[in-house]
């Protein structure tokens, strides 16, 4: 990091972070977009989920990640079926729909986490939240237009990747109790090679060598996609740099102009800013409730051991 960047503010730097990863994985879209012309989606993750494995492997042989060392192979196995199938439905997606439309439909994975805390991790959600989560779908089906004719594969596609998404965001946090982010990473890498081989194999095509470029170039930009995210939320508040990975979609709506001469029709937009509306309503409760919890944590007092006066009878 550059000396003017630490001398910023904690949260313009995680702007600035945000940003530029937004971008960046904008441009990811972009090139999973012009792979599609040549293999399937599958295909492409595949691609992507090896070269993880092979920008990982100086780690592994360095012994900085030892990935047969780990203790929750099964958690990693369910995390990683997870992603993976949301890796393909999204790279689905983008290949299916206008890139803003795909975009848009993803920023609807905070609903589907909130219906996940409720339903899978059995969190208490309060009708706050609740009444954001509905509004927000509501916003979905503004931009999907279910009345409008048939509803698009493509959407659908879009909205289970979402929900997979917010799966895979639960089982890592699950996962982070006892794992490193490194560790996390690799098992994911390792894992979706596997899953992705067999049905790659199946429909494999061969790409020519402007392919083989888009390949290393979406493995590479997903992967500092990821990076640049993560320093984001480490150098700001979550609550204050949140509302900048929604330049993911004018980033998107522009790309999608200059690649293929696409324009959203004035319902995306409208639905778009609904579910963006409601799920920075939804972190910013989130946040609310989360700075209740540290309050009433610091000022509960500690419990007594027995014995002590105050702390009842000993045994």
């Amino acid at each position: 990091m550059r000396d003017w960047l630490r001398r910023l503010p904690p949260n313009v730097q995680g702007a600035l972070w945000l940003v530029s990863g937004g971008f960046i994985f904008t441009s990811t879209g972009v090139m999973i977009r012009l792979l599609s012309e040549q293999i399937e989606s599958v295909q492409t993750a595949f691609f992507r989920a090896v070269l993880s494995v092979i920008m990982l492997l100086p780690l592994m042989m360095t012994g900085k990640v030892k990935p047969w060392l780990s203790q929750r192979i099964k958690g990693h196995f369910w995390r990683t079926f997870m992603g993976t199938t949301s890796m393909v439905l999204g790279f689905y997606a983008i290949s299916m729909l206008p890139l803003a439309d795909a975009t848009a439909i993803a920023f609807s994975q905070p609903l589907f986490s909130v219906v996940v805390a409720a339903v899978i991790a059995k969190e208490k959600v309060r009708w706050r939240r609740w009444t954001a989560t509905v509004v927000g779908f509501v916003g979905v089906l503004v931009m999907v237009r279910p009345g409008e004719g048939s509803l698009q594969l493509g959407a659908l596609v879009a909205l289970a990747n979402a929900a997979c998404v917010a799966i895979s965001i639960l089982l890592v946090k699950r996962l982070s109790d006892s794992e490193s982010p490194l560790m996390i990473l690799t098992q994911f890498a390792i894992f979706s090679t596997l899953f992705l081989a067999p049905p790659a194999i199946w429909v494999w095509r061969w790409p020519d060598l402007f392919g083989w470029v888009l390949a290393v170039g979406i493995a590479s930009s997903a992967t500092i996609g990821q990076y640049f995210w993560v320093q984001a939320f480490k150098a700001g508040e979550m609550s204050a740099i949140a509302p900048f990975e929604y330049m993911r979609l004018p980033f998107a709506v522009f790309m999608g102009w200059l690649m293929w001469n696409e324009m959203p029709v004035v319902w995306t937009y409208v639905g778009a800013a609904i579910v963006i509306a409601s799920a920075l309503y939804i972190a910013h409760r989130e946040h609310v409730v989360a700075r209740e919890r540290r309050r009433a944590a610091a000022v509960s007092p500690p419990e007594k051991p027995p014995g002590e006066p105050g702390s009842g009878p000993a045994p």
